[in-house]
């Protein structure tokens, strides 16, 4: 009887085991479409991490954009009003255990930020953050961003599942974003050809004019005489 008890919990626990995954894989499937598609990279950005914010269940979550010497050039922000984001001031630079997470690229979790050796603690007006989920974003094989997540909201601590959730997410938030670049890049290139093609016409045109000035003139001393 004991075992019997036994098998069937096992079977009921594997069932919820396998719903909750199955219901990961739905949010996960219903992120990546909310940002697929989506060709404004200051939209696409904030839309990712509102995104992977709610995919994970985090209070908090950010992606830091780094530049080509590794430094954080963007901070995208969620779950942080207007006035927070204000009081904590200018947007951090990469050092502590955001500096841990893009120096090594690769994920990391802490229980208790407070105590991990390489927390550098919160600047003043900053909320009091204890958990901590960094996932790196890569584009074409190169580590573009990270994304950070803080605080989950139920169950306390990140586990070894939202870690794997948040590097799936991440690998289409990194295509997401290359695309967004790119098309920026296109518009920019058609905004500079039009203003060439129309700088040419107006060169164009004032060559015409002058020309027809210059003619003009020819006939000038006949018509003082």
């Amino acid at each position: 009887n004991v075992r019997v008890l036994e098998i069937a919990l096992d079977a009921a626990w594997s069932r919820v085991a396998v719903r909750a995954t199955a219901d990961r894989l739905e949010a996960l499937d219903a992120a990546t479409r909310a940002i697929a598609g989506v060709l404004d990279l200051d939209r696409v950005l904030q839309l990712i991490v509102d995104s992977a914010r709610a995919l994970l269940g985090a209070r908090y979550a950010a992606l830091g954009i780094v530049g080509e010497r590794g430094v954080i050039e963007r901070f995208i922000t969620g779950g942080v009003t207007a006035e927070e984001r204000a009081a904590i001031g200018a947007p951090p630079r990469g050092r502590g255990l955001l500096g841990l997470i893009i120096r090594e690229a690769r994920s990391l979790r802490v229980a208790d930020v407070s105590a991990h050796p390489d927390s550098f603690g919160f600047p003043p007006g900053h909320p009091v953050m204890r958990s901590l989920l960094g996932v790196p974003v890569f584009v074409k094989g190169r580590a573009i961003g990270r994304f950070y997540f803080c605080d989950k909201e139920v169950g306390g601590e990140f586990t070894a599942d939202d870690e794997r959730l948040a590097e799936m997410f991440s690998l289409h938030a990194g295509i997401a974003i290359d695309n967004a670049r790119l098309h920026e890049q296109v518009q920019r290139l058609v905004v500079i050809e039009e203003r060439e093609r129309i700088g040419k016409d107006l060169h164009d045109g004032i060559i015409q004019s002058l020309y027809a000035v210059g003619l003009s003139l020819e006939d000038l001393p006949e018509l003082m005489a």
